[in-house]
């Protein structure tokens, strides 16, 4: 392929991925961090530098399995019918999903002096190559089957702890101190993710996207009766409370058999506890040994926990919208379902949020200050099912049919930039409690005044977002509210 279809290509998934003002609004962030912050990097302040680029470095490898790379309707139906090479629509997609990582690895380190148009110019290198490891890490594991995602986010991952601990072994560093040999190290990170590239994977995508060429030996499970069928359905249950629970839990994952190169498509029934709840409490106990391996508590490792937290689990909420049908949700008693539908939500985020508050309880017992994050978790299970899906709606989120294939490419623009700040606001006023709690710790002369303040902020915030649930439930407005909400996601195609 000519490099100017493979130009064409990406510019049609920068179109399709961002809006003109998103792309506007990143520019103009950009421009009044580089001229705000470009006169106070100082070499001093680089340990600080580093953990803020390692906690961007983390937040790019953990949502990168839930990036906006994955496969829609359209290209199946359209892209993969041309003769264009999968492998190079595949470059120029995730060229595309690139602009968001090299735009938070800029805003950190562009602005730092350089001696020499030598530094600047191994500095680009550096930014290039590891803005492409990032997104190609990214989108291969996106497109691999979820029980392979995590060997495709390891890598991300260790980079990230590298940069948090020990700065001179990740690739990163060379952002901060540019040198030809960061670029060689950067630069074999990047090729090492190409090659990582699933080609097979791609290549099944663009022949037998839709599983219904079974090869001669794939057999559907038992019970299934051929290819692209639900295997193992739910028992619904004989009351709305019980077919709304079972229907909240028992998600419906896209899966292959038979592959790497043709098979069945088959959706399995999948229980979410048997997934979420590992992750949180795998990921709570990691925290709490990270915890014990530091000489003592600290306010940013804490703080920044509680803000993955926040942001992962909205992020996974309001994506669940996606896989919802109007046709059938709202057929009889619109009312009545979404009632039951976020009172098992939010039965579903307080169990899977449980292992953060035990550890942040158990954290309270040499670091008073975490005992205030036990209840905004708890705030957090009672703002999330309702806020995750108004904001995905508002967001305009794809919905998601015929067998787990998004019906169009999410798009970034000036609507999720404003749902996710205002989540931003919303997070932060969660652990006002927290930074009250720390600063009467270390100013033992305010105590009298900011642990009471303290008591009062966690439980306004917990009494606030009760009062929210209860809005959204069974309030007299809350039918307003989902009325808007079924209009506005049928404006976005939803059926």
């Amino acid at each position: 392929m000519s490099a100017g279809r493979l130009w064409k290509i990406f510019r049609l998934n920068v179109k399709q991925m961002y809006s003109r003002w998103f792309l506007a609004l990143i520019a103009f962030i950009f421009a009044t961090s580089f001229m705000a912050s470009a006169s106070a990097r100082r070499p001093e302040n680089y340990s600080s530098l580093f953990a803020g680029l390692g906690s961007v470095a983390l937040l790019l490898a953990i949502s990168g399995p839930f990036g906006s790379l994955s496969l829609v309707k359209s290209e199946v139906d359209f892209v993969f019918s041309t003769p264009a090479d999968p492998l190079v629509v595949y470059i120029a997609k995730t060229a595309a999903s690139a602009v968001l990582p090299l735009f938070l690895l800029a805003a950190y380190t562009a602005p730092l002096p350089r001696p020499d148009a030598a530094s600047y110019a191994e500095y680009a290198a550096s930014l290039i190559f590891d803005t492409a490891f990032f997104a190609l890490m990214a989108g291969a594991s996106s497109l691999v089957p979820i029980h392979r995602r995590i060997l495709y986010a390891a890598p991300p991952i260790a980079v990230a702890a590298a940069t948090l601990v020990r700065p001179e072994l990740s690739p990163l560093y060379g952002l901060v101190h540019p040198s030809p040999a960061y670029v060689a190290y950067s630069g074999a990170a990047a090729a090492l993710a190409f090659l990582a590239t699933p080609r097979g994977h791609l290549d099944e995508l663009a022949a037998n996207a839709y599983g219904v060429l079974a090869p001669h030996g794939v057999l559907a499970p038992p019970g299934l009766g051929g290819a692209a069928r639900v295997a193992g359905p739910a028992r619904i249950g004989p009351t709305p409370w019980r077919a709304v629970w079972t229907t909240s839990v028992n998600g419906a994952v896209r899966m292959r058999l038979g592959g790497p190169r043709g098979g069945l498509v088959v959706l399995r029934r999948v229980n979410a506890f048997k997934v979420i709840l590992p992750l949180s409490a795998a990921s709570a106990a990691v925290y709490y040994l990270v915890l014990r391996y530091l000489p003592r508590a600290d306010f940013l490792v804490t703080f920044a926990s509680f803000s993955y937290v926040s942001v992962f689990s909205f992020q996974y909420a309001g994506s669940t919208v996606a896989s919802d049908r109007l046709w059938l949700s709202v057929a009889a008693e619109p009312a009545r379902y979404f009632r039951l539908r976020m009172l098992a939500r939010a039965a579903i985020a307080a169990i899977s949020l449980a292992p953060w508050a035990a550890v942040y309880a158990l954290e309270s017992l040499s670091y008073p200050p975490a005992a205030y994050l036990v209840p905004a978790v708890a705030a957090l299970a009672l703002t999330l099912p309702a806020a995750s899906w108004l904001a995905a709606a508002y967001s305009g989120l794809p919905q998601m049919r015929e067998l787990g294939l998004s019906q169009s490419q999410f798009r970034f623009t000036l609507r999720i930039a404003l749902a996710s700040f205002l989540y931003l606001i919303f997070a932060v006023s969660l652990s006002v409690p927290y930074f009250l709690s720390f600063a009467s710790l270390n100013a033992p002369a305010s105590t009298p005044l900011l642990r009471p303040a303290a008591d009062v902020t966690s439980a306004a915030s917990l009494a606030l977002s009760a009062a929210f649930f209860y809005l959204t439930t069974y309030s007299p407005w809350a039918s307003s509210i989902w009325s808007w909400f079924v209009n506005k996601l049928s404006e976005d195609g939803y059926v």
